[in-house]
């Protein structure tokens, strides 16, 4: 039978729909999650589910990763995770942080690019090139016409060595100045006579305007003016006739003055100064000799001194891979690291062995990186060696870096890492050294500088550092 149903008479069946959610079913992620849950839960179950399939939350990452892993690969696996830079302390996606290091990184150490063999931050560069000894700059004296370039470290050697040209230049531009000088002088004069002729010229033009205005504005009777004419024409040569008695007096005068005796003191005045020319270019030539005599004293007296160093060096140079380094006068050190004067500090270089690699450690007193004005900073560098063709690279060793207690107690702060053989840091050094590697939160100033502690006493700390020579051969 046939019959037609309004949407009023239709309804839910609750007890079927009831009877079919509390059905149980099976995961869809089968076999990796054996979990049987019912129909109702199911859409709950996929939410927390260790094997359903995810993507990465991280911005640029499209892989898809069970939620079981997805907390390992947003902490060490997945590319587009942001990690802290360990120069600048700020946070940059690791598939770019090689590129922020080298090119955006301000805290990035990189070599003087003069080849100083220093290591500078990045935001010190400029800074650095303004003090550098490798950088060229123009001598002093340019302006008085030295054209030469030297590097600032030998400037003073190119001072003294080139002092009497320098002396020469200068009074030449002097003479010069002084020529110039003159000619101004002479010039002016000259001016000025020429000005004082026309303003002569002008109060005799103005004053025989007026007398010829007076005869002809008080006299109408032309005679009268003609004869005035006269007397002015008359009076004018008599003035005339007088100047020309005055000036043929001064030459008779001038010709009578005998001017031998200044022409003979004259003479003696030049005579003089051509003997005082020659005992000052006398006193020149002593002069360079002495600053020669002098620069050959400096350059003995400074070999002397880097004998006695590499000397003082070498007698205290470790073979066995260990380093025992005293650093002295710490607060003074450490003020200058705070008010930016000396960043860091370099140990004595040492030796794994007599043919091993060249080694040293660098501080920051006031801190680098995480730890700038909190820690510490303790680094160890790999430096270019003698025997680097002949050892195995890149460096593998365990390295131990230590602040000694001096209490005797042996309290001892210890930091240990093994060289990475991917790291920079530890390949053959193509420069003086590498870019250093270690601990930027080496030890807070606060447990360091702490008066219970011994860490610090008479002014004077000691840091050791010791590498593992296991499955190490020597030369």
């Amino acid at each position: 039978m046939k019959a037609d149903l309004t949407p009023l008479q239709v309804f839910k069946d609750n007890c079927c729909k009831r009877e079919v959610l509390n059905l149980h079913v099976f995961c869809k992620n089968f076999p990796d999650c054996n979990s049987k849950i019912i129909l109702g839960r199911y859409q709950e179950h996929l939410q927390q589910c260790l094997f359903e399939s995810l993507q990465c939350t991280n911005d640029g990452c499209f892989d898809q990763i069970l939620r079981k892993d997805l907390k390992d690969h947003l902490s060490q696996h997945c590319k587009f995770r942001e990690e802290m830079c360990q120069y600048c302390n700020k946070y940059v996606m690791l598939i770019n942080i090689k590129n922020h290091e080298k090119d955006d990184c301000p805290d990035y150490p990189v070599p003087c690019l003069q080849n100083c063999s220093q290591i500078i931050l990045k935001k010190e560069i400029e800074k650095h090139h303004a003090v550098c000894p490798e950088t060229e700059v123009d001598c002093p004296y340019k302006q008085y016409g030295c054209l030469i370039k030297v590097k600032r470290g030998k400037l003073a050697e190119h001072e003294n060595g080139a002092l009497r040209e320098h002396m020469l230049q200068i009074l030449d531009k002097n003479s010069r100045l002084e020529e110039q000088i003159s000619d101004l002088y002479k010039s002016l004069e000259s001016k000025e006579i020429k000005i004082q002729q026309l303003a002569e010229a002008v109060k005799k033009c103005e004053k025989e305007f007026r007398q010829f205005t007076q005869l002809f504005g008080k006299n109408s009777n032309l005679m009268v003016s003609t004869q005035a004419l006269a007397s002015h024409l008359d009076k004018s040569a008599r003035l005339e006739s007088q100047v020309k008695q005055l000036i043929q007096m001064a030459n008779q005068q001038q010709s009578k003055l005998d001017l031998r005796p200044l022409f003979d003191t004259i003479e003696n005045v030049k005579q003089k100064i051509a003997l005082m020319e020659s005992y000052d270019q006398r006193l020149v030539v002593l002069e360079g000799q002495s600053s020669k005599h002098d620069l050959q004293i400096n350059i003995h007296k400074a070999q002397l001194n880097k004998n006695e160093e590499r000397f003082k060096l070498l007698e205290g140079t470790c073979y066995s891979g260990k380093l025992i380094w005293k650093i002295t006068d710490y607060k003074m050190k450490k003020k200058e690291a705070v008010e930016g004067r000396v960043l860091s500090i370099f140990s004595q270089p040492f030796y794994t062995s007599r043919c091993g690699y060249r080694l040293c450690a660098r501080a920051y007193l006031n801190g680098d990186g995480s730890g700038k004005g909190t820690h510490v900073s303790l680094y160890f560098v790999v430096m270019r060696g003698e025997f680097d063709s002949l050892l195995p690279w890149p460096f593998k060793q365990k390295v131990t870096l230590m602040l000694l207690d001096q209490s005797g107690k042996k309290n001892h702060i210890v930091e240990i890492f093994r060289a990475d053989p991917n790291s920079s840091s530890f390949k053959r050094p193509d420069g003086e050294m590498n870019i250093a590697s270690g601990c930027p939160r080496f030890v807070p100033h606060t447990v360091l500088e702490n008066t219970k502690n011994t860490y610090v006493r008479d002014d004077t700390l000691f840091l050791k550092v010791v590498v593992d020579l296991t499955d190490l051969e020597e030369l």
